[in-house]
């Protein structure tokens, strides 16, 4: 645990906190989660992302991982450098989860969204995959509903509104997506790469 705290920068009670985590709540030996840990800190670095925010980011959102972590709680970890690489976090996407399985809010919000914005706003899969407890698939189809920043710029404040309130995001966290549009880049080549025997070995990870 110390060491993990060493390597990545977390404060040693966070890093207590995330061993505890995968180890209590996704049966995962100590070594499991630590190799699951250290893999997520190289998945951050190869995304240009901090890896203590991100996974502070999980060390603070128990309960998003108590709703929505499988696979041994890797859709989190995979779900959290994503979310940073947009520039939102873990807790605004766990929110925009949230709202998606409030069905019957989520489809008026989606028809009042529709009428404001002139096109059909169809949040259908999105819904899906909050049901499937695939967050990183669901920021990617965020990104697809909000379109390209220039689409963005030409709406007036009400329409804007009107879409965070469907996707249930702060307006604000909406332009930090659509700005880093740019810089995004899929994980998933990553996290082909990243095998095990890529992962940094312990002995270094130490040091």
């Amino acid at each position: 645990v110390a060491d993990l705290a060493r390597s990545t920068g977390l404060a040693l009670s966070d890093s207590a906190k995330l061993v505890g985590l995968f180890t209590k709540t996704q049966g995962l030996t100590s070594e499991q989660a630590m190799n699951l840990l250290k893999s997520t800190e190289a998945l951050a670095v190869a995304n240009d992302v901090a890896p203590n925010v991100v996974l502070k980011d999980i060390a603070d959102n128990t309960e998003a991982f108590a709703k929505f972590s499988k696979d041994g709680g890797k859709n989190i970890l995979e779900a959290a450098v994503q979310a940073r690489k947009l520039g939102i976090n873990l807790d605004s996407v766990a929110k925009t989860a949230d709202g998606m399985l409030n069905f019957q809010e989520s489809l008026n919000n989606e028809i009042e969204a529709s009428i404001m914005l002139g096109r059909n706003l169809n949040l259908q899969k999105a819904r899906e995959l909050a049901f499937n407890n695939d967050l990183k698939g669901l920021q990617q189809e965020i990104v697809n509903l909000v379109g390209t920043e220039a689409d963005f710029n030409e709406m007036n404040a009400f329409e804007r509104k009107s879409l965070a309130k469907a996707l249930n995001m702060e307006v604000s966290d909406i332009q930090k997506i659509v700005s880093g549009q740019k810089e995004q880049k899929t994980l998933q080549g990553e996290i082909t790469r990243l095998t095990s025997e890529n992962e940094l070995p312990e002995e270094a990870i130490t040091k």
